[in-house]
């Protein structure tokens, strides 16, 4: 896959720190799938900073249409993004960092051989059942299930989703099939999208349109919040609540966080501790520091470790009391809950006629027979004490 006579690209052996700082972007933006042009070509959107389209074709080199790419012919966020989010490759994998790959390398990308394993959408079902309106059965959203054009899992973010209705019940974002409207020849409301999966019919964008109106009244003004400030999260030294910018976990103490000025003033005990810019980003190990040690004081070390309890021993289920405590809603004809775009935040699915909500402190409305679920410990006391809504 040598383009335009170019020697094959000198092999990498490292992950140098500024690609992954490009890895970090590319994790933590928003973009867009909005074509595939062959195995190894995509056309991708981004929201934020340089909302502009580009595109993106794997090979020896690789390239992409970006400035970053253009000006420095290093790896972009959007090279990045193809790797780590479509072919799902491990950020410290070989072939995650070089500046182009060999045939056999993209055909070994292409049968995902190194790849992350999760549960991929599958794009056609013979099972799939039809409703009474004509359209199919909405299919359940599993654990791994993806969004085939931000390739977020959908059961992470939960973000209010629609179906393939025509092809193959597969469920996408209904934000990222408004997006793909856009480049689609939808001429008129009466217009048909096409899936992204099976290209068959997907659903009329009158219907599309409608669910994204709606789907937006789902959204709190909480989650509208800058991506750097940390909800939910208080600064376990000087009690800042939410913590902004970098924000510090302890590796070892259950939920105990530093904002940065405290993190370089004073260090918890000897811990090691993980760090992150954004509530959307992956923790990230800090290094130790060579400084004297300093100590915060006995009654903050107190309640950072009730119990001691190990991070994957930090969730329990939500007490029965607490959640009978919550407003319980019967869900009638007339109610604007059956309108297309509305659904409940935790499983995702559309409300129907009889059925019984919950009422939580962030407003949001749940299938009373879905609330059976966990939190993690700061999750619990935030949304049941401090009334901060986090993304159900």
């Amino acid at each position: 896959m040598l383009r335009g006579g170019c020697k094959a690209s000198e092999k990498r052996r490292h992950l140098s720190e500024s690609l992954s700082w490009q890895q970090d972007q590319a994790l933590s933006s928003s973009i867009y799938l909005l074509r595939q042009i062959g195995p190894t070509g995509f056309l991708l959107k981004e929201e934020e900073p340089e909302k502009g389209d580009f595109r993106v074709l794997l090979g020896n080199p690789h390239e992409c249409s970006c400035p970053t790419f253009l000006k420095r012919g290093e790896l972009c966020k959007h090279i990045c993004w193809v790797l780590l989010k479509k072919f799902k490759l491990p950020r410290n994998h070989e072939s995650a960092f070089q500046l182009g790959l060999t045939e056999g390398e993209i055909n070994d990308l292409l049968r995902g051989i190194h790849q992350v394993q999760a549960p991929q959408l599958r794009a056609s079902d013979e099972t799939a059942q039809v409703e009474e309106d004509g359209y199919l059965k909405q299919k359940d959203i599993n654990a791994g299930d993806i969004c085939p054009i931000c390739q977020e899992v959908l059961l992470e973010k939960k973000l209010p989703v629609t179906f393939c209705r025509f092809g193959c019940g597969n469920n996408v974002h209904i934000k990222c099939m408004r997006i793909l409207a856009n480049y689609q020849d939808t001429g008129s409301d009466s217009s048909v999208l096409r899936c992204p999966l099976c290209r068959e019919e997907f659903a009329p964008l009158k219907v599309i349109l409608e669910e994204f109106k709606n789907s937006n009244k789902l959204i709190t003004i909480s989650e509208k919040e800058r991506l750097d400030k940390h909800l939910g999260i208080p600064c376990n030294n000087c009690n800042q609540l939410p913590i902004e910018g970098r924000c510090y976990k302890c590796t070892e103490c259950v939920e105990y966080h530093l904002c940065q000025e405290c993190f370089d003033s004073c260090c918890h005990s000897s811990h090691a501790f993980a760090s992150r810019e954004k509530r959307n980003q992956r923790w990230r190990s800090v290094e130790k520091r060579s400084e004297v040690m300093k100590y915060l004081n006995t009654e903050n070390e107190g309640e950072a470790k009730p119990g001691c309890f190990q991070e994957k021993q930090g969730q329990f289920y939500t007490p029965k009391h607490v959640v009978k405590s919550l407003p319980l809603l019967m869900i009638t004809k007339k109610s604007k809950l059956l309108a297309p775009g509305y659904q409940c935040r935790l499983c995702l699915k559309s409300f129907s006629f009889g059925q019984y909500t919950r009422l939580l402190p962030c407003t949001h409305k749940v299938k009373a027979t879905t609330l059976h679920f966990t939190f993690t410990k700061r999750q619990f006391s935030n949304k049941f004490r401090s009334k901060v809504a986090v993304e159900v």
